[in-house]
Parts: structure tokens; C-alpha cells; sequence
């Protein structure tokens, strides 16, 4: 099936069966991030202001006509998803046209906006990335555009933490650069105290080699003995070679998956 703004269902490691649904649905990245693991390549970034890109009466008879069951319709794709100004609208429509949790992948630049933050706690599970301890690490592997901000990002998360309804984990790509940091990324992740952290790294094709099993499951360990120490043993960690990657069968075609570099 040729599907414009949906794709999948994929097997996720963190989510099950996911359907995935792109608020931005462009043939370019359209992200604030230029990640340097990004598997949909080097491109540059855009100024971290939010637009409609896709409309509900547009996403919801393809989201209807998809008759494959999934476990979450996941807001991702093609670039930051709290960039589309209507991304509450989006959900609301998922929430009309079908009975699935929604879930919703972002990059957290956005949000320290009390807006973004209202947006986000409609969704049932918030996956919002943090790949460094500080600054500099974040500039060097995230790549930023002009104007986003570490320090906001972090504030960002703790209030949405404090505040949230539904599930919240703190994703990070573990890489060269900053896989010698589980004790400052432990750290942080006590402060936003999530309900869980996901440790994952590049396994798709990217400029970045991942880390090896054994290198992530040190990081995990660490983690998990940091946050005990902490008080916050409750937090769960995984990572992306513990956790079971389901078999799932796509209805949109080969080409949809590769545009948003899903295979």
C-alpha cells in the first residue's frame, strides 16, 4: 500500500508493533536537530518554529484505511514532530479513527514551551531524546540550530516530567563521543526522573558505528547503579540488545519504509 503520511506497521523495540505517523510528511528532513547518527543522512537544519504541515482531514481517511492492528500509533518520520503546530490536532484525529495508544517520539528542543509541553501530555507515552550531559557534547553529537537550548531542554523535561499523564522515557544514542558519560547522563536522568531510559544505538546504516552489546550493557550497569545510588533505583533502564524486536508485517510499500529511513 502506498501510504503519503503513515508507514509500518514496524516491529520497535520500545513500542511493539508501531504505526507510525509522520506530522510533517516532506520529501526533506525537516528537524531542528542534525544528529551526526541521523540514518536519514547530513542535512540542514531548520529554525525551531512550529507550522501545519499536515492536516486531520488529510492523515485520517489513510489512517482509517490501514486495517493492520498495532500496539501504538507513533508520532515520528521525517523530522521533529512537535514542530507541527498542530500536532494535538493530529492526535485527537488518531483518537477518532482508531482504538491503538498513541506515543510520540521527539527530540525535546521544543520543549520548554508550556504549549509544546500541553501537547505532549495528550499522548499516552512521550519518548524525548538525551544524548548528552552538558553543552558541549550536545552541540558536537546533536548538531542544534541556532536558538536551541541545552540548559531549556533539560528544564523542559523535568516540568513535563513533574506534570505528565501518561509514560515518559528518556531515549539516548549511545556513540564514540559519549559513551564514557553514564555517570553524568545518570545523573540527569534522576533529575527528570522518568519511568524508564532507553539506551539504544546506531544499528541502522549511518555515519556512526554502534556499540557493541557488551559496550551498552557496561553503560546500562552503570546507570542502574548510579540511579540506586541516587535514590532513584525505580527508574527502569533497557537497551536496545535486551529488549525483544518483534516481527511485524508492513502494509505501506518498501519505498515508504526507506523515505523515512525505516529500513
Amino acid at each position: 500500500m502506498e501510504l503519503k503520511y503513515c508507514y509500518g506497521p514496524v516491529g520497535s523495540w520500545r513500542l511493539g508493533a508501531s504505526l507510525g505517523i509522520d506530522p510533517i510528511s516532506r520529501p526533506e528532513k525537516v528537524c531542528d536537530f542534525n544528529c551526526v547518527y541521523c540514518q536519514l543522512g547530513d542535512c540542514a537544519t531548520v529554525r525551531p518554529a512550529r507550522a501545519v504541515y499536515v492536516r486531520p482531514e488529510e492523515l485520517g481517511p489513510e489512517l482509517a484505511a490501514i486495517k493492520a492492528p498495532a500496539d501504538y500509533l507513533t508520532f515520528s518520520g521525517r523530522g521533529e514532530p512537535t514542530l507541527a503546530a498542530n500536532l494535538n490536532e493530529l492526535r485527537l484525529e488518531c483518537a477518532r479513527r482508531r482504538p491503538e495508544r498513541t506515543a510520540v517520539i521527539t527530540n525535546a528542543s521544543l520543549i520548554y514551551s508550556e504549549k509544546v509541553r500541553e501537547d505532549l501530555a495528550g499522548f499516552d507515552f512521550v519518548l524525548a531524546k538525551l544524548d548528552a550531559p552538558d553543552m558541549e557534547l550536545f552541540r558536537e553529537i546533536n548538531r542544534p540550530a541556532d536558538g536551541v537550548s541545552f540548559g531549556e531542554i533539560l528544564k523542559g523535561l523535568i516540568l513535563f516530567s513533574k506534570g505528565r499523564r501518561g509514560r515518559l522515557a528518556i531515549q539516548t544514542m549511545l556513540i564514540g563521543p559519549n559513551k564514557a558519560c553514564a555517570p553524568e547522563l545518570a545523573a540527569l536522568y534522576a533529575q527528570i526522573a522518568p519511568d524508564e531510559v532507553q539506551l539504544n544505538t546506531p544499528l541502522r546504516p549511518c555515519a556512526q558505528k554502534p556499540l557493541s552489546c557488551a559496550e551498552v550493557e557496561l553503560a546500562c550497569l552503570l546507570i542502574k547503579t548510579e540511579l540506586k545510588r541516587l535514590g532513584k533505583g525505580g527508574i527502569k533502564v533497557i537497551s536496545v540488545y535486551s529488549e525483544k524486536h518483534p516481527e511485524v508485517s508492513p502494509v505501506s510499500a518498501p519505498d515508504t519504509l526507506k523515505r523515512r529511513g525505516k529500513i
